[in-house]
C-alpha cells in the first residue's frame, strides 16, 4: 500500500515537471522581449513635386553678372520732350571704339540732373546693336538714332535696354539722359560682327528632320489645350507662377509665357525629369521685336534642390538662336555655348511660327529649327534633369509668346 502511494507520487511529480517544460523556451532561443516601435509620421503623404522659377540678366547684354536682380524702382520723370540733337551738341559726341578684335564696350561716367550725353559710332547694314545703361537708381535713359535721322529709341519712353537689327551702314548716335538727379552711369554697347559665311557653330542641313519617322510616337505628347496643366501649376496652391519677372497663363485652351521686365531672363521648370531625350516645341512669336527671346531650358535641377542650372536654347524675334549653359543664379554665373547667332531656317518677326528641337544624347546638345538642324555643342557638366520654359524680352516689357505643342521621345538607352 505504501508502495502505490509513493509510486502515485512520482509520477504526478515526472508529470507535472512534464507540463512546466512546455512553457519553456526551446534550447539556445534568446528570452522574449519587450520592443518600442520609433515614433513615425502618421501621414505617408509625399512632397508634392512643384516648378520653380529663377530671374537673372541676360548674358548678350550685361558685361558683368550680378548675384540677383536689382529690386526695381519707379522711374523718376525726364523732361516730357524730347529735344532733337542740335550740330553743336552731336559734334561734342564721344566716339565709341572697340578694342582691336572685341565686340563690345563698357563705359562709366556720370550725369547731371537733367543733363544729356551723346555718344556715337560706326556699324554695318544687318549688324546687331544691343545696348544697355545701368545707374544706381536706373534713372538715367537711352535714345537712339541714326545719322540719317531715323529714330530707334526716345528717352521719353524711360528705357533703359534698346536690342536691333541695323537697317544701313553709317554712324549711331546713343544718348544718355539723367532724370531729376545727379546719377552715375555704366554703358555697355555690343556689336557681334557680321556673318561672312557659314560658321563652325551654324551647319544648316540639307532637308527635314521627323522625329516620329525616326523615333516612332513620342513618348509623351501635349497640345498645350490645358488638359496637362497640372505640369506646370504649383501643387501647393494649384496656380500658374505671377511673379515680378514671370507670368504664365492657360486661356481658351492656349498656353501663354509672358516676361515682364525687359534685360531679365527668367525660366520655369515642370516636373518631369529626362536624361537623353529628343524634345520639341512650337512657339508662336507673338508681339515681338529684336532680341524677345523664348525657347527651352532642359537638364535642370531637381525639385527643391535650392540651386538653377541647365541649359538653356532661346530663338529670338530677328532670326537667331543662343545656347547658353547656366551654372547658378546666385551668384549668376553661365557660359555661352554658342552666342546670337542667325538662322536662315528660322521665321523672324512677329507673331510667327517656328518649331524648336533639342536632341540631347550624353554630351551633345542639337538644335533644329523647322526640322532642320542649325547647331550643335558638346558639354558634359548636366547629364539629366528637368525641363521647362524660358523667356528673356530683350526689348518689349511683358513680352507674351505661345506655347502652341510640346513633344518629347525618350532616348535614354
Amino acid at each position: 500500500m505504501n508502495k502505490k502511494i509513493i509510486f502515485t507520487c512520482v509520477m504526478l511529480v515526472i508529470l507535472a515537471l512534464i507540463i512546466t517544460a512546455c512553457k519553456l523556451p526551446a534550447a539556445g532561443s534568446p528570452p522574449p522581449v519587450t520592443t518600442v516601435e520609433p515614433s513615425v509620421p502618421t501621414s505617408t503623404t509625399e512632397v508634392a513635386v512643384e516648378p520653380t522659377d529663377t530671374s537673372v540678366p541676360p548674358i548678350p547684354v550685361i558685361v558683368t553678372a550680378t548675384s540677383a536682380p536689382p529690386t526695381p524702382v519707379p522711374p523718376t520723370p525726364v523732361p516730357p520732350t524730347a529735344v532733337p540733337p542740335t550740330p553743336i551738341s552731336l559734334s561734342q559726341a564721344i566716339r565709341i571704339q572697340f578694342a582691336a578684335g572685341g565686340t563690345s564696350a563698357l563705359i562709366n561716367g556720370e550725369l547731371e540732373a537733367g543733363q544729356t550725353l551723346y555718344y556715337v559710332l560706326k556699324a554695318s547694314a544687318t549688324q546687331t546693336m544691343s545696348v544697355k545703361v545701368a545707374s544706381p537708381n536706373s534713372d538715367v535713359y537711352l535714345g537712339i538714332f541714326g545719322a540719317n535721322s531715323q529714330v530707334f529709341l526716345t528717352n521719353t519712353t524711360q528705357d533703359t535696354l534698346w536690342s536691333g537689327t541695323l537697317p544701313a551702314t553709317q554712324d549711331y548716335y546713343i544718348s544718355l539722359t539723367a532724370a531729376n538727379s545727379k546719377s552715375s552711369y555704366s554703358l555697355s554697347v555690343e556689336i557681334p560682327p557680321l556673318q561672312t559665311g557659314p560658321t563652325p557653330n551654324i551647319t544648316p542641313v540639307a532637308g527635314t528632320f521627323d522625329p516620329v519617322a525616326t523615333y516612332g510616337n513620342p513618348t509623351f505628347d501635349d497640345p498645350m489645350t490645358g488638359g496637362n496643366i497640372n505640369d506646370w501649376t504649383n501643387p501647393a496652391t494649384g496656380l500658374l507662377p505671377d511673379t515680378n519677372y514671370i507670368k504664365i497663363v492657360e486661356t481658351d485652351a492656349k498656353f501663354y509665357v509672358t516676361g515682364k521686365v525687359t534685360g531679365f531672363s527668367t525660366w520655369y521648370f515642370t516636373w518631369r525629369e529626362l536624361t537623353d531625350f529628343y524634345l520639341q516645341s512650337t512657339f508662336d512669336s507673338g508681339s515681338c521685336s529684336g532680341k524677345d527671346a523664348y525657347g527651352l531650358i532642359v537638364r535642370g535641377p531637381e525639385h527643391l534642390a535650392g540651386v538653377s542650372y541647365g541649359y538653356v536654347v532661346a530663338f529670338s524675334c530677328d532670326g537667331a538662336v543662343w545656347i547658353f549653359r547656366l551654372d547658378s543664379a546666385s551668384p549668376y554665373t553661365a557660359v555661352d555655348l554658342l552666342s546670337w547667332t542667325p538662322s536662315n531656317y528660322l521665321l523672324a518677326g512677329a507673331n510667327k511660327e517656328n518649331v524648336m528641337g533639342i536632341k540631347a544624347i550624353g554630351s551633345t546638345l542639337t538644335v533644329y529649327a523647322n526640322g532642320h538642324q542649325i547647331a550643335q555643342v558638346t558639354d558634359s557638366k548636366y547629364k539629366f534633369g528637368r525641363y521647362g520654359v524660358f523667356v528673356s524680352p530683350g526689348l518689349t516689357a511683358n513680352y507674351t509668346y505661345r506655347v502652341a505643342h510640346m513633344s518629347y521621345w525618350d532616348l535614354t538607352p
